[in-house]
């Protein structure tokens, strides 16, 4: 119950700043669909461009209430470490960063954009805000191509529209978003100018909201191709063949394990993996200068004594800096896991708690007002949402925050143990 008397103990310490934020949030995201389907009609890329701006209204507050909440938490502002972060082992190393290969200094959050932004797209998918955005980016655009221009000398032409990507396209966008997150994390290191990194964190941003964007669209085109085979269109008339046959009584029977089993493997995302990517989400940003290093060693390439060395070079070079980058990612889940089991759980079911929040504000205003004509509810439900959305961030940050530090706690005391055990194998061979 600590974590979550330490998460009302921050919101109740915090809750202006965590509401304006959120807030702010939603206003961005807003902002951000209306201008993608502005610029759409001018150019498709830059439409598109601007619409991962919408995402970002929902994560960007969140690591601002997590930035608020952590000057509380005292255990996540450690006293300097005794030396440099690279000399110090372990997981947990004290209060200076690691250094990052390319830029050559002390990591900063904006350096490790990419171990934030793929647990975050995790959430986004799960609760189906990803699929919200883009329903209603195409249909914003459809319906201005179809109603503004019919008849102009362009015509309708929604797949340019719409910026649709082909994956080979894609594969060469992620491709050539590496190769110049690499060039300008150098470019940074010999210049020293912090516009470079966001530059970067920018480009992080466009391609794994694109990669998340055509996951979404293969695996539904994977599901259509399914159902048109012989094998599942021969379970599915398996299945209707065994329920005529047991009756009436154990057709409902099984008609409700089967329910009962698909609506568990559904409900699988809300209830373990977005809980879990938010964990990981909150690890990360509230704990990345407290991680050790990121291993320097290349086995594979070690191997390929062939290679000339200034292209092996190169590659060690990319390969640091591709791994300093998602290797915070690893650690948060590392330190999840030496956390134990029981503050997952707990978080696992305030999150499902927190994140109805919106339902709760929906109930309330429909209490306080009454009925009302649709015509009026259209106009004030986009304030009733978002009120609803930073509601729930506002109460879902301080229970991460209040999590990740009690994480932190265990993962020191494991640590302790650890070495203790150590000492006393070594003191008994010695």
């Amino acid at each position: 119950m600590r974590i979550l008397v330490s998460a009302g103990r921050l919101f109740l310490a915090h809750w202006p700043a965590l509401l304006t934020l959120g807030l702010l949030g939603v206003a961005v995201r807003n902002g951000a669909m209306w201008g993608a389907v502005e610029l759409s009609q001018w150019n498709s890329t830059v439409g598109q461009a601007l619409l991962i701006l919408s995402p970002l209204g929902y994560l960007l507050p969140v690591i601002g209430m997590l930035w608020v909440c952590r000057a509380s938490l005292p255990v996540l502002c450690p006293e300097p470490a005794p030396g440099p972060a690279d000399t110090v082992p372990g997981l947990l190393t004290g209060h200076r960063a690691p250094t990052m290969p390319s830029e050559k200094r002390e990591r900063r959050l904006i350096d490790i954009a990419l171990s934030v932004l793929v647990p975050f797209l995790v959430v986004y998918e799960v609760e189906g805000l990803m699929d919200a955005d883009q329903a209603r980016f195409a249909n914003e655009a459809a319906a201005d191509e179809l109603f503004n221009d019919t008849f102009t000398a362009e015509g309708v032409d929604f797949v340019a529209r719409l910026g649709i990507w082909s994956g080979w396209t894609l594969i060469a966008i992620i491709a050539a978003a590496f190769a110049l997150r690499w060039l300008l994390g150098r470019l940074e290191g010999r210049v020293g100018f912090v516009g470079i990194a966001v530059l970067g964190a920018l480009i992080e941003i466009y391609w794994t909201n694109q990669a998340a964007t055509q996951i979404e669209r293969v695996q539904a085109g994977l599901w259509n191709v399914a159902e048109g085979r012989q094998l599942v269109a021969a379970a599915t008339g398996t299945i209707g063949s065994a329920r005529e046959a047991v009756g009436e009584t154990g057709g409902a029977v099984a008609t409700f394990v089967v329910d009962g089993a698909g609506t568990v493997l559904d409900s699988l995302d809300v209830v373990v993996v977005a809980p879990l990517a938010w964990l990981a989400i909150g690890a990360v940003v509230l704990g990345h200068r407290l991680m050790e290093p990121p291993s320097t060693e290349h086995r594979w390439l070690d191997r390929m004594t062939w290679l000339p060395a200034g292209l092996r070079s190169l590659l060690e070079s990319l390969t640091e800096d591709v791994r300093a980058r998602l290797a915070a990612l690893w650690d948060g889940l590392r330190m999840i896991r030496v956390g134990g089991l029981g503050p997952m759980l707990v978080f696992c079911l305030g999150y499902l708690v927190v994140m109805r929040a919106p339902y709760a504000v929906g109930w309330l205003v429909r209490t306080v007002t009454g009925p009302v004509p649709s015509d009026t509810w259209l106009a004030f439900s986009p304030m009733e949402a978002a009120a609803g959305l930073a509601l729930s961030l506002a109460l879902a940050a301080p229970l991460v925050a209040a999590t990740v530090a009690r994480l932190v706690e265990r993962g020191l005391a494991v640590r302790e143990e650890e070495a203790e055990e150590a000492r006393l194998v070594t003191a008994g061979r010695s």
